[in-house]
């Protein structure tokens, strides 16, 4: 856990206060910024209030970072559907699960030798990272690691449970939930169960690298200005964005528009607790700009 700048709230009101004076933010896609069927906001449009909070965002100078569990598709790609229904969204604000494994893998494994079980998201973060790939069917890679995609072969599964168990790599996955969640209907999260099938067969558990983890805390951290800033996590799932905002010693905000209920709201564990929840991001940035005007 880290130590929060924050002062605990007492309520909604002094939640508020203290998002309004906040350095950083990180905003989740599916079910919070968008709604959609599939990750990575692929499909689906802008929730009421997404663009407007973005502007906001912008205008007061904010760092922040939309990011989303997504990992098959590069980030370019995200970010331009993102932009082509409507959010003010550069390649350069946004971050995948993909993103930060391999940002995280960089930092840890200088020079490693990464075996990619996913798909282009994956591979390619990897690379732009100055990290090596490994053949597909490698038996030797130093660091396993798997994200989404359509389709798996079986030499990458081979090879990737050899590298973990004759070779001692590394072993890490983009996200571990089962399931999939962007406000309209859930899937199964492709990446959690290769992975699951992985680490049953190696005995070894994959270290996560997306939300919630420490691993893309950190990274989130140096994204959003380093140590000593006052951040903000915004999202839909109470396990996931509500949970990394404690991780991070940030203030957790969550919004009814995706996976968490407001019926399940007394029934969240401490951990799970946000600081501010409302309907969606349009009743957040409403309340915002009341206090900012």
């Amino acid at each position: 856990m880290n130590a929060s700048l924050w002062t605990p709230p007492d309520d909604q009101h002094e939640a508020l206060r203290q998002l309004v004076a906040a350095d950083g933010w990180m905003l989740d896609v599916d079910g919070c910024l968008v709604r959609t069927t599939k990750a990575g906001g692929a499909g689906g449009e802008a929730i009421d209030g997404a663009a407007e909070l973005l502007d906001w965002l912008r205008r007061h100078g904010k760092r922040f970072v939309v990011c989303t569990n997504a990992s098959q598709r590069p980030v370019r790609t995200y970010a331009a559907h993102l932009r082509g229904i409507g959010l003010d969204v550069a390649d350069d604000d946004m971050m995948t699960a993909a993103t930060a494994a391999a940002d995280y893998i960089a930092m840890t494994h200088p020079n490693a030798r990464v075996l990619v079980v996913g798909d282009t998201g994956l591979s390619e973060a990897v690379v732009e990272r100055g990290l090596r790939l490994s053949a597909p069917d490698a038996t030797d890679a130093d660091v396993v690691v798997v994200g989404a995609a359509d389709s798996f072969t079986s030499a990458s599964i081979n090879g990737a449970c050899l590298s973990i168990a004759d070779h001692g790599a590394a072993f890490y996955v983009s996200v571990d939930t089962p399931w999939f969640h962007g406000g309209v209907r859930r899937s199964v999260a492709s990446s959690s169960a290769i992975a699951a099938a992985i680490g049953w067969v190696t005995g070894v558990k994959a270290q996560i690298c997306g939300k919630p983890s420490q691993a893309i805390g950190e990274v989130l951290k140096n994204r959003l200005g380093g140590e000593g800033k006052r951040l903000v996590v915004v999202g839909d799932m109470a396990s996931i964005e509500v949970q990394l905002a404690h991780q991070m010693g940030a203030l957790g905000v969550l919004v009814m528009s995706g996976g968490t209920a407001a019926s399940d709201l007394p029934h969240l564990p401490p951990e799970h607790q946000p600081h501010w929840h409302g309907r969606d991001v349009g009743e957040l940035i409403r309340q915002m700009k009341t206090l900012s005007a």
